[in-house]
């Protein structure tokens, strides 16, 4: 039986189940690693290391957070308003937690993407918020790939040659597995900071992807795509106007962001370790959590701030718990957008159902002949 004639009922349900397959083993993915690092730090010392925590310090990193996507939220109004719309801040603010909500729960933290959803209801056109969403992604990943860079210079001068063998005692080419592996995390942010420069800012990237997109092998698979691409060229170069303010609120989130870690670091008695490290190497660990492997990179970010506070001197138990709180921290406070996402899904919904009725052509009725 050929494609064409596998009724569409069955293809549905086919690509739901790969669908679901796929969410499982990244669930499954996601346990193990857990359950590995929590044999790794060992669970009674990590128990021991939780109850040390100060409140107090606690309760400021999450300020310092609910800072963090303040800014978020004034970021995009700013470049929206390049584009001459005008959103409430409250709203904006709740479509921001919706974002990094779905992004805590999908691989490669992809779920930020959804954003433009959440903003529906200020009746913002999909695709200037696609633009504004991609043009502020693009200078996030360029500022963290120099954060990386900064980190892993730190790093390579301030920790002693012997930690770095006793932490990763393997070498590739002669190159210290930990080293490699940073700047392979590194490469990937730029790699994905290019793409998404490209995309945004260069109509001739555009074009060429279309021309591509439109050959007749792969216009199958991406037929909806190329409208919402012409949509986009036409308002991408607008989010160019807003670099310098993105850059600057950017900035600003990511000092506010060392602040949260250096707050969690003395909340959990980590005194050794200064506010430049956190600001560092935050950006660096960043890049595990765009690993796809598990939602958000669950897990995978965990071992890396293990390892790389490791490196640091600090305990593996009071690592482990900085990582686990680290993670537990956004969450909590992003489930502040949930519910402008139950609101943006049901909006959605609502809005299909009524497209499907009006579609729906009326039954011809026979009009009565007169036979006179």
């Amino acid at each position: 039986m050929s494609n064409k004639e596998i009724p569409s009922g069955q293809k549905q349900h086919s690509s739901s189940s790969r669908r679901f397959f796929k969410i499982f083993l990244q669930v499954i993915a996601m346990v193990a690693m857990f359950a590995v690092l929590l044999w790794y730090v060992g669970i009674g010392d990590l128990y021991a290391a939780l109850k040390t925590i100060k409140l107090e310090y606690l309760a400021l990193a999450f300020l310092m957070y609910f800072g963090i996507n303040v800014l978020f939220a004034i970021r995009l109004q700013r470049v929206l308003r390049k584009y001459n719309i005008k959103t409430s801040f409250g709203k904006t603010l709740l479509a921001q937690y919706a974002g990094m909500l779905t992004s805590d729960v999908t691989p490669g933290r992809a779920g930020y993407i959804f954003t433009p959803l959440y903003l529906k209801d200020q009746n913002v056109p999909a695709p200037k918020a696609l633009s504004t969403i991609l043009g502020i992604q693009t200078i996030e990943f360029l500022i963290k790939v120099a954060g990386g860079i900064g980190a892993v210079i730190y790093l390579v001068k301030y920790v002693p040659t012997t930690i770095w063998n006793d932490m990763f005692p393997q070498t590739i080419a002669g190159i210290n597995a930990g080293i490699l592996l940073a700047g392979l995390g590194i490469g990937l942010m730029l790699l994905g900071a290019t793409v998404l420069a490209l995309f945004t800012w260069s109509k001739k990237a555009l074009n060429i992807f279309t021309k591509i997109a439109n050959t007749r092998l792969l216009k199958r698979f991406t037929g909806g795509l190329i409208g919402k691409l012409e949509e986009f060229k036409e308002s991408a170069h607008n989010t160019q106007n807003a670099i310098p303010e993105i850059i600057a609120i950017t900035l600003a989130c990511w000092i506010l962001k060392g602040i949260e870690w250096w707050l969690l670091g003395i909340a959990l008695g980590i005194g050794n370790v200064p506010w430049i490290a956190y600001f560092l190497i935050h950006p660096l660990v960043t890049a595990l959590a765009f690993v796809p492997l598990t939602p958000a990179g669950i897990g995978v970010q965990e071992f890396g701030i293990v390892g790389i506070l490791g490196l640091l001197g600090i305990p593996l138990a009071t690592a482990g718990a900085f990582a686990l709180i680290a993670r537990g921290l956004l969450i909590i406070e992003d489930l502040i957008g949930l519910p402008q996402i139950v609101k943006s899904t049901s909006l959605l919904l609502t809005k299909n159902k009524k497209q499907k009725t009006t579609t729906k052509t009326p039954p011809t009725q026979t009009q009565p002949q007169n036979n006179i």
